[in-house]
């Protein structure tokens, strides 16, 4: 569309992008973009718009200053022009004479990036090989290949291992019997010995794998690539829904996982007991089952420096030495076609989750009271009249222990004179904490004070929080390259065990193992892939192949955590458009926990969570309709508001629950000493849970989308039957 000079005076121009074919865009993110020349006063308030409404409900809604030579590209979800018709105008508010000429669009399907392992090869096994009984392994004498199969055939093209841009493809026989098979490979940065045992009882087999290195290794990606001789697969997403008939090119699984239909049955991966993420390559038919990769766990630091402000290095790829090794554990079944229950990653049988962690910067216990309990008259959890504790929404609240510089509010606001709450020097914050810590929240350190603590503060504060909280969570405060900046956080000295302020001796000494980390919002690996006003980044719809796990097991320390947000959550006066029924609807459906970062008694209204009315500071009633729409999809049983702490318990007992399929039924396995409480499955049929002595266990279940949850209690060290 060309459109050459066009005055506009108190109207607004719409270009009919909704008038696109539908059936021509696909599941594909779309991309469109929009030239023109214009001219207009110099202090015009006229500005391009991009809407789409449904209903009552704002979708989308974007604003662009005009500029002499205009040009955007903005990334539509191809589901949108399906709910609402697309609109780009010139809003004109002043019925400024505003001139366009030369407009131009165009709106296509485009690909999203790939992360798979670059330039990959695959051989060709050409020997007849050599079968051992009973088992999953086909062995070349002649070629040194592997392959994987069955009874029926051969399954896999030769497996490899893949190093940072090399392959490995020749395995040496050690030894094979009708229970073991193990098999070596060695080359110039590492030896392998992957042992492949089998079970008669168990439909499969079990892979151990572990790599000596031979020298000092920055790994980017380690991984065991399995390219199948068959590509009819069912995946089995991180959003918990399952693709068969239409299936994207490739998916980042993270710990769930696939199975390739053959014939009458099929093969299965999921829910590996130890693997760094799988991904798949659906268009050539492989598996990559990574051992370690960077992407899965991000991290920056930041090096003191006196001159320099937001400098980082990206630390996410793990260093190993020479003589350590890696290791890696999965299991393979072969079972009659079936559809799998898969374990749901929110437990008692919600679908999502919504989790608010709230930095410490510059509070008042009145803007305390306001957002937690509704107005700062309100002294007591129970005479709640609004906030987080009214609608019974959690937080993990991070806190300042101590304020050893005399930190004062009034330089945020001159309403607030007196010095920021911190557990040392006011004991109202003190009480009020405990009462939120009765209520449900959690209660942790955002770094001891407001600038860099020195170890004797960081060990006295870690102590307190330890015996009147007993948190595992901590919240990083104040990353930068200044000294004054909390040298002690994770990205600036936390790990340097050379530095003054190391302090994961101190966090592991007092049980804080969840660590919050700032990589995505510094890197902003997704930035480019969000959608208008959604919370999540990237926007879940757009593809399953961006790399984004739902924690991330330290690669510095086995026994460390880490969790991430993605920006800070500030919704000044639009509560309705960012934390909207249909935004939060969003996080439903994609079957994920949404991690907030915010500032909600933070003394300016700008950033914090409150208003001032008759002279008394209360919970904006933005917040509350959103708490109390939070409130409602926890009623339905839908969206679950929970803690940094429930949620990675929850996560690191998922991790020790094996999942393995006898020749007719799955077989779950609670590896934990405690209790999993509403440990969750959802499959397509109804199921019953047996112990193994054959006894049924009472269960709760309710449908979702045509499936069915079933959530109950699974006791430690039991092993459990699931029939559909």
């Amino acid at each position: 569309m060309i459109l050459s000079v066009l005055s506009l005076r108190g109207q607004e121009l719409y270009i009919n992008l909704f008038q696109i074919d539908r059936q021509q865009c696909s599941d594909k993110p779309l991309l469109l973009e929009i030239n023109f020349a214009a001219e207009y006063q110099n202090d015009t308030q006229a500005a391009l718009v991009l809407s789409a409404q449904n209903g009552k409900t704002t979708l989308l809604w974007e604003k662009y200053a005009l500029e002499p030579d205009f040009a955007i590209s903005k990334k539509i979800p191809s589901h949108l022009l399906n709910e609402a018709p697309l609109k780009c105008y010139i809003f004109n508010p002043k019925k400024e004479i505003i001139k366009i000429d030369s407009l131009d669009y165009s709106i296509q399907a485009i690909d999203v990036p790939s992360y798979l392992p670059d330039n990959l090869q695959v051989k060709v096994f050409e020997s007849e090989g050599f079968g051992i009984d009973n088992s999953m392994c086909f062995y070349s004498d002649d070629d040194n290949y592997l392959e994987l199969g069955d009874e029926s055939g051969i399954i896999t093209k030769p497996i490899s291992l893949y190093l940072n841009g090399d392959q490995y493809f020749e395995w040496y026989l050690a030894n094979a019997d009708s229970k073991r098979v193990s098999l070596a490979n060695e080359n110039h940065s590492f030896k392998t010995r992957l042992d492949v045992v089998f079970d008669p009882d168990n439909a499969g087999a079990h892979f151990d794998l572990k790599a000596e290195f031979l020298e000092n290794t920055e790994v980017s990606r380690f991984a065991l690539i399995i390219p199948f001789t068959d590509n009819d697969f069912v995946v089995y997403r991180q959003n918990m829904r399952v693709d068969s008939a239409y299936l994207q090119d490739e998916y980042y699984l993270d710990h769930e996982g696939f199975s390739l239909k053959r014939g009458e049955g099929q093969l299965n991966l999921y829910h590996p007991k130890a693997l760094s993420s799988i991904q798949l390559d659906v268009k050539n038919a492989t598996a990559i089952l990574n051992i370690d990769y960077e992407k899965d766990h991000p991290l920056i630091h930041y090096p003191a420096q006196t001159d320099t402000l937001e400098y980082y290095l990206d630390l996410s790829k793990r260093m190993v030495k020479a003589g350590e090794a890696l290791t890696a554990s999965f299991d393979i079944s072969m079972t009659q076609l079936l559809d799998l229950p898969r374990i749901m990653p929110v437990w008692d049988g919600f679908e999502s989750a919504i989790i608010f962690t709230e930095h410490a910067d510059w509070t008042d216990i009145r803007t305390h009271r306001a957002v937690c309990f509704g107005s700062e008259d309100v002294v007591r959890a129970e005479d709640a009249v609004g906030g987080f504790v009214h609608y019974g929404v959690p937080v993990t609240k991070s806190v300042f222990y101590s304020n050893p510089d005399g930190v004062i509010n009034l330089l945020k606001n001159r309403d607030f004179p007196q010095s920021h709450c911190t557990i040392k020097t006011d004991t109202a914050f003190f009480d009020f904490l405990k009462q939120l810590k009765d209520n449900g929240f959690e209660i942790c350190l955002h770094t001891p004070e407001q600038y860099t603590a020195t170890r004797d503060n960081l060990w006295e504060a870690l102590a307190f929080m330890k015996e009147h909280f007993g948190s595992p969570s901590w919240i990083d405060h104040g990353y930068n390259n200044s000294y004054v900046n909390n040298r002690e956080d994770l990205v600036c000295d936390g790990l340097n065990s050379k530095s003054a302020y190391y302090a994961l001796d101190a966090w592991k000494a007092n049980g804080v193992r969840y660590l919050w980390n700032a990589a995505y919002e510094e890197i902003k690996p997704f930035d480019d892939w969000k959608f208008g006003n959604s919370l999540q980044r990237p926007y879940p719809f757009w593809t399953d192949a961006m790399p984004k796990p739902r924690v991330m097991r330290a690669h510095f320390d086995k026994d460390i955590i880490l969790w991430s947000t993605d920006y800070t959550l500030e919704p000044g006066e639009l509560w309705d458009y960012y934390l909207s029924q249909s935004n939060l609807d969003v996080v439903v459906e994609s079957r994920q926990a949404f991690i907030t970062h915010v500032y909600s008694p933070w003394v300016t209204t700008e950033r914090g969570f409150w208003d001032m009315e008759d002279g008394k500071i209360v919970a904006k009633n933005g917040l509350n309709k959103a708490l109390e729409r939070i409130a409602n999809l926890r009623d339905r049983h839908l969206m679950l508001p929970t803690t940094v702490e429930k949620y990675l318990k929850y996560q690191e007992q998922l991790q020790n629950v094996e999942y393995q399929y006898d020749n007719e039924n799955l077989i779950l396995i609670n590896n934990n000493n405690d209790t999993i409480h509403g440990f969750s499955l959802i499959s397509t049929a109804p199921v019953t849970v047996e112990t193994r002595y054959g006894m049924s266990l009472p269960v709760n279940s309710r449908e979702s989308n045509g499936e069915h949850i079933t959530w109950f209690d699974f006791a430690p060290k039991e092993t459990i039957i699931i029939k559909q």
